[in-house]
């Protein structure tokens, strides 16, 4: 460790590399996309495949709430990155190895547990990687790093699908499925490796920061804190913009779930869905990119359309009865992961535009509070909307409120030539 507040030029590559290998592994055991396949190809009920974006959502919640504040305030994060990589990679090796050996009941605990848990740790990292990309790497140079994570971790997952498909399509499709989240947790592990090679530094904090203990937050601290934002201004204008994207982000897996329902049997229904979305996140990089520079209203209100117009086009052929085709659910999942993409981008940015600087932290926390919340809620309608009825009219919901927040984003988000005047 070193005291130097200049962080080490090496941490650039190594952080970079260490974001393209967990972009890869994420992708080839995605929770929104090879999971759900897996479970539909199990025979898991219906509800269940789709509550799992709940119980996710449930563990990412749980983290946002309550341990933000003691991870915020560990000195050094890259072990604990580590450790959460390994981790989740060990979750799917729990879920895969009761999926071979249970039965249905079994099973559908397992992936509860998995994706609780998968959830949990995948928040706790991203609070980590917050604090420790603000410390150690610039703002032009995080960027960079994003769209490289984008473009050249999509290409991996592309290349990698390509090839366990061509060694394992003659495989049923437990053993397909199982193959390509194999390698997924290979990556995970990968991942954690590198990140331990980056040079991380010790806060220049006070001296008397050790001396004092932490004050103990009450329990009954972490609502009121969030209650309180809603007397800026700001914020509430903010939330009216937000409330709306967390149904849109919704569109990818259940976009994938009714891939899988038609598919989950196909030799190239995963490796097709798998495809489309890392190639989704490659096209992202330089689509968004570009655009975001001008504008980040554009992008929210495109990417929210493009969800709408994608979600009644897919609509219209499974209602006519000629959406048999894996190629139609693949175009349009890449289309999905394309606008979530960017809408999600947009809106961070936007988020660190309007939020005032002594507010960033506690706004944050809030609205992810909230959103998590509203996202275990509504996933969890749609989820007993597919089992009761057919996935196709959770996306009839989606698509609806895609169009409200296209309009409410054109309303709400001031253009970005705007902003600059009025920072």
């Amino acid at each position: 460790m070193t005291d130097n507040p200049t962080p080490p030029k090496r941490n650039f590559p190594v952080l970079t590399g260490q974001s393209i290998l967990s972009q890869v592994a994420w992708t080839l055991g995605s929770p929104s996309i090879v999971l759900p396949f897996l479970a539909v190809s199990l025979e898991l009920p219906m509800f269940i495949a789709g509550a799992l974006v709940s119980v996710r959502m449930t563990g990412s919640m749980i983290s946002d709430v309550f341990l933000a504040q003691a991870i915020s305030a560990r000195d050094h994060k890259k072990r604990g990155i580590a450790l959460t990589e390994i981790a989740i990679g060990a979750c799917l090796v729990m879920a895969l190895v009761v999926a071979a050996t249970g039965g249905v009941p079994a099973i559908g605990v397992a992936f509860v547990a998995a994706f609780f848990l998968i959830g949990l740790i995948e928040e706790i990292q991203a609070l980590m990687f917050t604090d420790l990309l603000g410390d150690h790497v610039q703002s032009k140079s995080r960027m960079i790093m994003r769209y490289l994570q984008l473009g050249v971790g999509g290409l991996g997952a592309i290349g990698l699908a390509l090839l366990v498909h061509e060694i394992t399509k003659e495989n049923p499709p437990f053993s397909r499925h199982s193959a390509v989240i194999a390698v997924s947790v290979i990556f995970f592990v990968l991942s954690a490796v590198v990140i331990l090679a980056m040079s991380e530094m010790t806060r220049s904090s006070q001296p008397n920061d050790k001396t004092q203990p932490a004050r103990k937050r009450k329990f009954t601290e972490n609502f009121t804190d969030i209650f309180a934002m809603f007397s800026e201004a700001w914020f509430r204008r903010y939330m009216v913009m937000r409330m709306p994207l967390v149904v849109v982000s919704l569109a990818v897996p259940f976009f994938a779930l009714i891939a899988a329902e038609a598919h989950h049997a196909s030799a190239k229904g995963l490796t097709a869905m798998i495809i489309s979305s890392a190639s989704g996140y490659l096209v992202s990089a330089p689509l968004w990119q570009m655009v975001n520079l001008k504008s980040h209203r554009a992008v929210m209100v495109t990417g929210n359309l493009m969800v709408a117009l994608t979600g009644a086009a897919l609509l219209s052929m499974h209602f006519l009865g000629i959406d048999h085709e894996v190629h139609l659910h693949a175009i349009a999942l890449f289309i999905v992961t394309v606008a979530v993409t960017g809408v999600s981008s947009a809106r961070k940015l936007y988020f660190l535009d309007v939020a005032p600087k002594d507010q960033r932290v506690k706004g944050a926390a809030a609205i992810k509070s909230i959103c998590r919340i509203t996202g275990v809620i509504v996933s969890a309608c749609l989820a007993g909307v597919a089992h009761m009825h057919e996935v196709a009219w959770a996306i009839v919901f989606i698509v609806t409120v895609s169009l409200i927040a296209a309009i409410l984003c054109y309303r709400v988000v001031l253009p970005h030539a705007k902003q600059a005047v009025a920072s």
